[in-house]
C-alpha cells in the first residue's frame, strides 16, 4: 500500500514536470531589430559641405577679438571702480566694486577685489558691513565667474583666497572660538 502511494505521488510529480516544461516558451534564439531612424537635417541647406571656410573663419575670429576685448574692458572698468572705492568704501559700494570684479570674469581682478575688501574690512575702513555680510557677498559673486575661469590656474589662487577669508570672517563671526583656541 506505502508502495502504490509513493509510486503515484512519483508518478503525478513528473507528469507536473512534464507539464510546465511543455507549457513553457522556447527562447527566441532572433532578436528582432528596429530600422534606423530616418534622418534629419538641422538647417535647410542640403549641402553644408559647401560653406566657405573664408566666411566662417572672420566671424570666429572677429568674436573671439570682441570677447577679449569686452573681457578687457570690463576689468578696467573694475580696476578703476577700486581707486575709487579705495576713497570711501561703505556697504554698497562693496558691493558693486565685487560685482564689477566678478563679471570681468577674471579670477586675478576677482582675487585682487577680495583682498582689497578683506583688508579694507579687517583694518575697520568699513564699518556698517559685518562680516558674515561679507562672507556671503564674496561667496556669491564668485558664482558669476564662469565655471572656465573658476577652474584654471588663478582660479585656484582665488578659491584659496576665498578660503583664508572664510576661515578670517568665520573667526570674526565667532569670537568664542578664538578665546578657546588661544587656551
Amino acid at each position: 500500500m506505502v508502495t502504490l502511494l509513493i509510486t503515484s505521488v512519483l508518478v503525478i510529480g513528473l507528469i507536473a514536470i512534464a507539464i510546465y516544461f511543455w507549457q513553457k516558451p522556447a527562447k527566441a534564439t532572433q532578436t528582432i531589430e528596429l530600422p534606423p531612424p530616418p534622418v534629419a537635417v538641422l538647417f535647410s541647406n542640403p549641402e553644408p559641405a559647401q560653406i566657405a571656410a573664408t566666411e566662417e573663419r572672420p566671424l570666429i575670429e572677429s568674436a573671439a577679438v570682441q570677447d577679449i576685448d569686452e573681457r578687457q574692458a570690463k576689468r578696467q572698468l573694475a580696476e578703476d571702480f577700486f581707486e575709487k572705492w579705495r576713497q570711501s568704501p561703505d556697504r554698497n559700494s562693496t558691493a558693486e566694486m565685487l560685482h564689477l570684479a566678478a563679471i570681468a570674469d577674471d579670477a586675478e581682478t576677482y582675487d585682487k577685489a577680495a583682498e582689497l575688501a578683506l583688508s579694507m574690512w579687517e583694518s575697520g575702513r568699513i564699518p556698517d558691513l559685518s562680516a558674515a555680510e561679507l562672507q556671503n557677498l564674496l561667496n556669491g559673486e564668485f558664482w558669476l565667474l564662469s565655471s572656465n575661469t573658476r577652474n584654471s590656474g588663478a582660479g585656484f589662487v582665488l578659491k584659496r583666497t576665498l578660503s583664508r577669508a572664510k576661515r578670517e570672517l568665520e573667526r570674526a563671526n565667532n569670537p568664542t572660538n578664538r578665546s578657546t583656541a588661544s587656551s
